[in-house]
């Protein structure tokens, strides 16, 4: 009898993940059609086609210069660092859910968080195995590279992937936010460190360093109070996900928005306050204020600075162009969502004329397309020979490219926020 009741539970445990899960997929897989008739699937096949080629290119013959070992750092790290977790949760689970906690942390959380873990170890031994050839090719590791076995290594990888992965679900039962940040860093940093030294020295040393590491972090876990369920977390980290789809889908076809959560930002957030201080401006005030503090800004931020560091170190002028034409044609559709802010539910709760809305979003979203355009060029010109000594400055390349950034986000994606039919009158 016992038996068949915690079947039963199990049963419902399961049952809820997988049909939260399928009622996800449903609402979202039915947009992706304008997706691809937008051209985007297209776009996306030549980018992924044009790397291929240059990658094909790369492991024929690895530039002596190209830093093999930068890039190999960052790509696993990146790769292993990652550690999220799709619990599906709702605001209202914390209620209705909570007397079930203990048989959730069993039976609805472990099981997530296997697969959590089998996903991170997966990709990670993917990008290992896309830079080997090059790891065992270049001349500034193939020694190295040559008493690492590459099965080992992958393993190794893997087995870092998935500490990081549980090391996330660690950080996010911890009560204190400034122990989160504090040891998510640590986690970040240790991980790095210990890529590089699994992939720049010799194992007998690499991997004892790694299991100390390991201890070590597994130590600073035990310091601090924790929940044995972290509800508000996993619920916003839901929230969050959601957003992110609901915003890229966005770019293609009108979507239900999701609320989303300020960030503090303070680095940043003063800049909005350099606008006058004049009724005339209010919109501006408004949208400036939402973008910078809003996951508009912070999507459009980390992808510049990705972009930024993969056209410092490519070592390819015509790959830093192509790689700054489509970090713009992101950017400025990424831009598009300043469109669809809504500031209250009708107009008349905001005592602010209506007209200048639009205009207003235009011209934020003008200011961080034509920033983001010229730091991107800049970054491009000023860095050239860094990925590769024999790299010359190619201005019949660059000064075209950052032309077209200037009028994609300067005058093309602003035009069209302007422009914006809202079938919701104000």
């Amino acid at each position: 009898m016992f038996e068949q009741e915690r079947e039963d539970r199990r049963g419902f445990m399961r049952a809820l993940r997988q049909t939260r899960a399928a009622a996800f997929r449903n609402e979202i897989v039915p947009y992706f059609r304008y997706v691809f008739q937008s051209g985007f699937g297209l776009f996306v096949s030549a980018i992924f086609f044009a790397a291929l080629i240059g990658y094909a290119d790369l492991i024929k013959a690895v530039p002596e210069h190209w830093p093999t070992k930068l890039v190999g750092i960052a790509a696993l790290t990146l790769a292993a660092i990652r550690a999220p977790l799709r619990a599906y949760f709702r605001p209202a689970d914390a209620v209705f859910l909570l007397a079930m906690e203990s048989r959730l942390l069993k039976e609805y959380i472990r099981p997530a968080l296997t697969n959590a873990i089998v996903a991170a170890a997966l990709r990670t031994v993917a990008i290992f195995a896309l830079f080997a050839p090059i790891y065992a090719r270049s001349a500034q590791t193939a020694d190295i590279a040559a008493s690492h076995p590459p099965a080992l290594m992958g393993a190794l990888f893997a087995v870092i992937a998935g500490c990081n992965v549980y090391g996330g679900w660690m950080e996010r039962r911890l009560a204190a936010r400034t122990w989160q940040r504090g040891l998510r860093l640590a986690r970040w940093l240790l991980t790095a460190t210990v890529v590089a030294a699994l992939l720049l020295k010799p194992l007998m040393w690499a991997i004892p360093f790694m299991l100390i590491s390991m201890a070590v972090v597994a130590l600073a876990w035990r310091l601090p109070a924790g929940h044995a369920l972290p509800w508000e977390r996993l619920i916003e980290e839901e929230a969050a996900t959601r957003r992110k789809w609901m915003a890229f889908l966005s770019w293609f076809v009108d979507v239900p928005s999701e609320a989303s959560k300020p960030a503090m930002r303070r680095w940043i957030a003063w800049a909005g306050d350099l606008l006058p201080w004049r009724h005339r401006w209010s919109w501006h005030y408004l949208y400036a204020k939402v973008f910078l503090r809003g996951e508009t800004f912070g999507a459009i931020w980390r992808w510049v600075l990705l972009s930024a560091l993969v056209i410092i170190v490519s070592g390819s002028a015509l790959a830093d162009v192509i790689l700054y034409v489509v970090s713009i044609v992101v950017i400025g559709l990424q831009l598009s969502e300043l469109k669809r802010v809504r500031f209250v539910e009708t107009a008349a709760t905001l005592p602010v004329a209506p007209e200048g809305r639009l205009a207003a979003a235009s011209a934020i979203a003008r200011a961080a397309g034509v920033s983001a355009a010229l730091l991107l060029g800049l970054v491009g010109i000023l860095t050239v020979g860094l990925g590769a000594e024999h790299e010359t400055l190619r201005l019949d390349y660059w000064l075209p490219s950052i032309a077209f950034g200037l009028l994609w986000c300067g005058w093309w994606m602003p035009r069209r926020i302007a422009r914006y039919k809202d079938e919701d009158e104000w």
